[in-house]
């Protein structure tokens, strides 16, 4: 381990606390280690001049979802997410356990699982770039617009239309956030699958379909004169047309996340989303 960076939201560590000792803990570890500091805000602008070796995000979910989009076609590179947000579901370790993480970084006992990502092709005027998302596109109304009409096409083929406030296309990653709140499965992170479901769909004939990773969604929207967004990862939104037709897919770029030996995600599947499920079992 020789270049390190560490991404900050400064938000989570308004006075660096943990950065510092984060920044101490490495230099204890790991000989000659070369470490930059970031801000998470501004990862996507940074000038890269050399490789790293890995990326520590200090945040939550919400800071490794922007800095996976960010640093993706600049550099393939580990990200450990140190959780000192609210839920940190994605994020490696808490806190409390960097001494033991850094100790298993040391001694290779850790993979980095590369996790898919979504990419979005926006034919929309003065829109030429596509957009990737480590969790979900989602298409949905404005605040106030009536419920808009969606239809599906699966490979060019029509799969359904209906109407309803919105559609979620997730990965595995993503189907423990918004897809989930909206009825879809979970999805065990390192299967090659995307995820569609519906949001408030009338009627209720449309739900949750699993589809392979190599398939192209195809979302044609019709709203009228009114607001319709397409959404990434809940954290980058634009505005479309009436009539948008959104050509999703899997992404060429992964999102590599840093998995210890010990890592269990049924334990954390418990901890995290299922309202502390052991503790209420006794196990």
């Amino acid at each position: 381990m020789k270049r390190v960076a560490i991404a900050i939201n400064p938000s989570k560590d308004k006075d660096n606390k943990v950065a510092i000792k984060v920044r101490e803990k490495l230099y204890k570890h790991f000989n000659n280690i070369e470490i930059i500091m970031l801000n998470s805000y501004d990862i996507i602008n940074y000038k890269f001049k050399e490789l790293l070796d890995l990326i520590i995000v200090l945040g939550g979910d919400g800071t490794i979802l922007s800095v996976a989009r960010g640093i993706n076609g600049k550099l393939d590179v580990p990200i450990l997410g140190i959780n000192i947000g609210n839920l940190g579901f994605i994020s490696s370790i808490e806190v409390s356990e960097i001494d033991k993480a850094f100790t298993k970084l040391k001694e290779g006992s850790y993979i980095s699982q590369k996790r898919m990502l979504l990419t979005c092709e926006l034919p929309l005027e003065n829109i030429k770039s596509e957009s990737l998302a480590l969790n979900d596109i989602v298409v949905a109304r404005g605040t106030l617009s009536r419920m808009v009409k969606f239809q599906i096409f699966i490979d060019g083929k029509k799969y359904y239309s209906f109407k309803g406030d919105g559609l979620i296309i997730s990965t595995p990653t993503g189907s423990t956030a918004y897809s989930f709140s909206a009825g879809g499965p979970f999805i065990y992170p390192d299967v090659d699958v995307i995820a569609l479901t519906p949001i408030c769909p009338h009627p209720k004939g449309m739900q949750t379909i699993i589809l392979n990773s190599s398939s192209e969604v195809e979302v044609r929207a019709e709203n009228g004169d009114e607001e319709l967004y397409i959404t990434f990862d809940g954290q980058k939104a634009i505005k479309t047309t009436s009539k948008t037709i959104i050509k999703i897919r899997k992404a060429k770029e992964y999102a590599n996340i840093v998995l210890f030996d010990d890592y269990d995600y049924f334990k954390v599947l418990r901890s995290k989303i299922l309202n502390n499920w052991e503790e209420c079992e006794g196990d």
